[in-house]
């Protein structure tokens, strides 16, 4: 069920902020019949420009579900697309005194190809998210805030941030999304991270990433998200967070020794490696209408209550709900 607003409101003050260190895209949208061929020209009836990147995506979310301090770290060109972005972030409340205007660089654009079947082609322009850089970080994370990222800016930018992050005294949530270049990341950035988030294919990329850094450990005896996830969380020591679509998520929590303090309050599953949420109902009226911002909505509402100092159940609960309800909206 969705959770309702008691079970939703902390009983606390807000604690940290979210800063999000990511991407900032225009999408070019459009919806043909047929998606193109090779060498194949198609009409569309028209197109959209919209606000997109995941690092903006996240950022809005997290204000959007939950948040009251976000700040988004990232990288524009001096154009007009930067306008469209930083709006759309600015009206929600997000901070983007952070981001840098590059005037070598144009905001990033992707091209959205969506034919009447729901199936895509995907392209991005990376532009000014490629000039994303650590430096622009320093002093603004402090204890008790979290840094979230994903994949769509320079590994060498993510791991100098997670170090950052960890020295300051911040945790660290990351969805490896996408996932292409989930080996290129260091073995040091896995162990570090509080939070992986993936959906069941990043997560495959991700195992396969966390086997090569550890050929001694032990391989997951099946390709099943269940034994792949485990098999990350116990050899990072790390949270995996598992989006599941339809059924919902999964957390997968390291075991740790006796007495061992937890990094984060796991609410009423204390000895439990795993804590299973179902994905919200669709109440009466509503239909699925477009699964694409279902990801980073439920990545933005975990991270949300992850800073508001929620347990574990309640932000997958929050989050699971919050990307049903990304699926009702165009």
């Amino acid at each position: 069920r969705r959770p309702n607003s008691a079970m939703s409101e902390p009983r606390d003050a807000p604690k940290g902020a979210v800063v999000v260190v990511g991407s900032a895209n225009v999408d070019l949208v459009m919806n043909p019949r047929d998606l193109p061929s090779p060498g194949v020209t198609v009409l569309a009836p028209s197109y959209k420009l919209l606000p997109g990147g995941k690092g903006a995506n996240q950022a809005y979310a997290c204000a959007k579900l939950g948040c009251e301090s976000v700040r988004f770290i990232g990288a524009t060109g001096d154009d007009d697309f930067s306008k469209l972005v930083l709006g759309n972030l600015e009206a929600a409340g997000v901070d983007v005194t952070g981001v840098a205007k590059r005037a070598d660089h144009p905001t990033a654009c992707a091209s959205v190809v969506v034919d009447t079947r729901g199936e895509n082609q995907i392209c991005v322009g990376s532009g000014a998210n490629a000039a994303v850089d650590a430096d622009q970080l320093d002093g603004r994370i402090a204890r008790g805030d979290v840094l979230l990222m994903q994949m769509e800016v320079p590994t060498p930018t993510l791991e100098a941030c997670v170090a950052k992050a960890k020295a300051c005294g911040a945790a660290v949530a990351v969805n490896v999304a996408p996932s292409a270049n989930a080996s290129a990341v260091g073995v040091d950035v896995y162990r570090a991270v509080d939070f992986l988030i993936v959906n069941q294919h990043e997560l495959k990329d991700v195992c396969d990433a966390v086997g090569a850094h550890h050929p001694t450990a032990s391989p997951p005896t099946s390709s099943a998200a269940a034994d792949l996830a485990v098999f990350v969380a116990r050899t990072t020591e790390t949270i995996v967070v598992v989006t599941l679509g339809a059924a919902g998520a999964k957390l997968f929590l390291p075991r740790r020794p006796r007495g061992a303090p937890a990094r984060v309050d796991r609410g009423d599953a204390p000895e439990t490696d795993v804590i299973a949420v179902d994905a919200a109902p669709l109440r009466d009226g509503e239909a699925i209408v477009d699964t694409v911002g279902a990801g980073d909505a439920f990545v933005g509402a975990f991270v949300a209550r992850v800073a508001r100092g929620d347990s574990l159940i309640l932000c997958a609960a929050v989050a699971a709900a919050a990307g049903t309800m990304a699926c009702t909206r165009e």
